[in-house]
């Protein structure tokens, strides 16, 4: 199961989610929108216009969620 968190500097949001899934050892993919055009256009294409995505799989959810963070331990 591959886990990707699209986030950007200063979301508080993505690091809280980045923090949780570190500290359940969870291991994720960043794509850093403000980095990389292509990472904002995949969000895009995902239908998001919010961050932090987190798509697991084919599935994917927008904002922090520690309830859906949680499922996947």
């Amino acid at each position: 199961m591959t886990i990707t968190i699209y986030s950007k500097s200063g979301c508080p949001e993505c690091v809280f989610t980045k923090k949780y899934l570190q500290s359940e050892n969870i291991p994720f993919e960043e794509k850093r929108i403000d980095q990389n055009q292509s990472y904002l256009d995949e969000v895009i294409s995902l239908g998001y216009s919010s961050l932090p995505v987190v798509k697991v799989g084919e599935e994917s959810f927008s904002g922090y969620h520690p309830e859906r963070l949680q499922a996947l331990v």
